[in-house]
């Protein structure tokens, strides 16, 4: 749990910095772009290939831009036609990060019933309708499968995929929240 909690918080200073310094949205946060060194010794965000420039008000500054993200982590707004990008695209990502490291699994992909072989994938069998309609929601938690240690993680990840992007925290709410005594304890 301890290595989740400094997880966490390098990566939403990490979100802090490209959204308020640099004026960036990364716009493809995953597990597999997430860098850890040894034993969490350090963390970096990498793959910034696909950033977006943020306006003042943290909204990606060219309507015309393309928001790439992988899609198991796509934020719903940017799968809709007319969605607005902002800041909170990252946090959604971010949030879904977090759920990764809880289940262990890639968000949406194991659509597989619990009766079926994980470890055999047929593609013939993937349900492209029942997979892209999960997208951009946010994926459910065996709570008992975690244990109570893992209730602070658990509502971080629920505020941080709302559905609803200006319902989401922005990283220096997430902050805050990470370095207050009530949630270390």
């Amino acid at each position: 749990m301890k290595k989740l909690i400094f997880y966490k918080t390098f990566s939403t200073q990490t979100l802090w910095y490209l959204h308020n310094d640099k004026k960036l949205l990364h716009g493809d946060i995953k597990s597999s772009n997430v860098v850890i060194k040894g034993d969490f010794e350090s963390i970096k965000i990498c793959d910034v290939g696909v950033s977006l420039s943020l306006d003042e008000n943290i909204m990606v500054s060219d309507p015309e831009a393309d928001y790439i993200d992988t899609e198991p982590w796509k934020p719903k707004e940017a799968l809709e036609k007319a969605g607005i990008i902002t800041d909170k695209a990252d946090i959604f990502s971010f949030g879904l990060t977090l759920w990764e490291m809880m289940t262990l699994f890639i968000p949406h992909v194991n659509l597989l019933g619990e009766d079926d072989d994980d470890a055999f994938f047929d593609e013939a069998d993937f349900d492209d309708d029942a997979y892209y309609a999960v997208l951009g929601t946010r994926p459910p938690l065996n709570m008992e499968e975690l244990g109570p240690s893992y209730q602070r993680a658990v509502e971080l990840f629920s505020l941080c995929t709302m559905e609803d992007p200006r319902n989401r925290p922005a990283a220096a709410q997430i902050l805050d929240v990470l370095e207050s005594e009530e949630f270390i304890h």
